[in-house]
């Protein structure tokens, strides 16, 4: 998407003036999609107010999963509900070949240039606001700490277990990685489905989605489950018994990227919206307790839990791994299928 000359000349702004919105922006409504349960919370919390005091429009928040909000905007592409939205890597890759969102304007942002090339698109699609660590969630009043995935396996944590599908992302994580440490791949997942098969006897529950895992670990109907790290550290910020394990294979990293709708009606309210993600001071409110969100940008210092994890962004993307999900999104579809009728308890 080409950059016109008025776009370029609204964010030549300076000094004080520079926090100042353009004027353009500032009588669109702005309606964006966040993700159900803490970053919902945290963006209406942190991002909602700060955003009107720049602009003095309140955006609107819907919390939503992906697959789902796919769904509503290729219904609805011509006249989407919405202007902006979060994507997770493989679902992201589903919108970009619906045609379902723009490229994301460099010259446009003011806060782009702080986001290091591993959290940006290399397509030129939206940049990534956040990271999501994928590891071993577990109560620790109830089971030892676990210090790998085999962990799920021990007969002491018969029952204990809890596990999503595919559907989700962390489902579809967990997948590929208990397949690899069984000799499996991002591709072949034979030795993934055997896994799940054995995990069985000590599965206690399978989640709908992450968020319904979260639930039932906080109810205490099971113990120990994969689990995504800000789930955990929402819920240990606010007294739960929760605690988060690094595997010894090492963290799953994932990215939570900022989109623009195609056909928005609000497209420069949008991207106000968007580059304010990326903007440290808002990325320094999230990352702070109790919403504890792994920011983007390095220049954020990690506090708290964040800290317990790595002492910073760098050093966090040296820990962990990104999946490859252009290898694998075509073959989910049939991983999702074959979950539903083998993997039952």
């Amino acid at each position: 998407m080409k950059n016109s000359r008025r776009e370029m000349m609204q964010w030549s702004l300076a000094g004080a003036a520079a926090m100042a919105f353009p004027a353009m922006a500032r009588g669109q409504q702005v309606y964006a999609v966040t993700y159900p349960g803490s970053i919902d919370e945290s963006f209406k919390s942190v991002l909602g107010p700060a955003y009107s005091a720049r602009t003095g429009n309140t955006p609107t928040f819907t919390p939503m999963l992906n697959l789902d909000l796919i769904g509503k905007l290729q219904a609805t592409r011509a006249n989407p509900a919405f202007d902006v939205a979060l994507f997770d890597d493989g679902p992201l890759i589903g919108a970009i070949k619906a045609g379902l969102i723009e490229k994301f304007p460099a010259a446009g942002s003011r806060f782009l240039a702080g986001i290091p090339p591993a959290f940006r698109d290399a397509d030129g699609y939206g940049p990534t606001t956040a990271a999501t660590l994928i590891g071993i969630a577990y109560n620790p009043k109830k089971v030892k700490a676990p210090t790998g995935w085999g962990d799920l396996f021990k007969p002491e944590n018969k029952g204990k277990v809890g596990i999503v599908g595919p559907t989700s992302t962390l489902g579809t994580s967990f997948l590929i990685e208990l397949g690899r440490t069984r000799g499996g791949t991002e591709t072949e997942v034979e030795p993934a489905f055997d896994a799940l098969k054995a995990l069985l006897p000590n599965v206690g529950a399978i989640a709908p989605s992450p968020g319904a895992l979260t639930t039932l670990m906080q109810q205490g109907q099971v113990d120990i489950a994969p689990n995504f790290f800000n789930n955990v550290a929402a819920l240990r910020a606010k007294g739960a018994d929760i605690a988060f394990a690094v595997p010894s294979q090492g963290l799953i990293l994932q990215r939570i990227s900022v989109q623009l709708i195609k056909n928005s009606k609000s497209p420069e309210a949008a991207l106000q919206l968007a580059d304010m993600l990326l903007d440290p001071e808002i990325q320094a409110k999230l990352e702070a307790s109790p919403w504890v969100t792994m920011p983007s940008n390095p220049s954020v210092p990690l506090t708290g839990q964040n800290r317990e994890i790595a002492a910073s962004v760098d050093e966090l993307l040296k820990m962990g791994r990104f999946l490859d999900w252009k290898r694998f999104v075509d073959l989910r579809a049939g991983w999702i299928d074959r979950f539903n009728k083998e993997v039952r308890i």
